[in-house]
């Protein structure tokens, strides 16, 4: 079990200090445990107009086209393609 940073206190608007183990201005969502304990999970906030880019669909397919070997822009391949980008 890890060693506590210390002991919380909410104030009577539910704010507490956290330890300086945690960087400031870090976002975190608490989940309650069944053992009547909260874990603290560090979140990322994504701009509504990005979510798209996190569909796992996305995700997938993005993973499929790394794995995908390239072509150089250089190569006649890469100029045709740039070409038809161009019309």
């Amino acid at each position: 079990m890890p060693t506590p940073e210390g002991v919380f206190q909410t104030d009577s608007r539910r704010r507490t200090t956290m330890p300086s183990v945690i960087p400031p201005n870090e976002t975190f969502t608490i989940e309650p445990l069944g053992d009547g304990t909260f874990r603290l999970i560090p979140m990322t906030m994504i701009p509504s107009h990005q979510l798209w880019a996190w569909r796992p669909e996305v995700q997938e397919s993005v993973e499929r086209a790394l794995q995908e070997p390239g072509i150089s822009l250089d190569s006649p391949e890469g100029q045709a393609f740039m070409g038809k980008l161009a019309k």
